[in-house]
């Protein structure tokens, strides 16, 4: 399950929505039903380059992907989250990190039911 967190200056709903759908379709085309994609916008809280302020705007973003995903898809994913926030945010100023996980250690609500029934006597 790709889960993309976003720590950037409030965003309002319209462009919130606007980004994650950007980020689905993505997704979509790289194989993965677009109920399992997940994009959380969370707020950055003051951040500091050395002692200084970083000034607005600008957009942390943590990628949890498939341990299996190449340099070349991460990069095109960074790349589609620079272009999802270019009205936002400028390219220079959108910070993109991945974590690879194996995707078995992702426990979605149907999974933990399907197990519980599996279990259940």
């Amino acid at each position: 399950m790709p889960t993309t967190i976003v720590r950037c200056p409030e965003l309002d709903e319209p462009h919130r929505r606007r980004i994650a759908k950007e980020l689905t379709f993505f997704w979509r085309r790289a194989g993965v039903t677009p109920a399992h994609v997940i994009t959380r916008f969370e707020p950055p809280g003051s951040v500091y380059s050395g002692p200084f302020p970083l000034e607005l705007p600008y957009a942390f973003v943590s990628c949890v992907v498939a341990q299996d995903r190449d340099d070349e898809f991460k990069a095109g994913y960074a790349e589609q989250l620079r272009r999802s926030f270019a009205a936002l945010v400028p390219a220079e100023r959108v910070f993109v990190s991945f974590f690879p996980t194996d995707p078995r250690d992702h426990y979605v609500p149907e999974a933990r039911a399907s197990a519980e029934e599996g279990t259940a006597r």
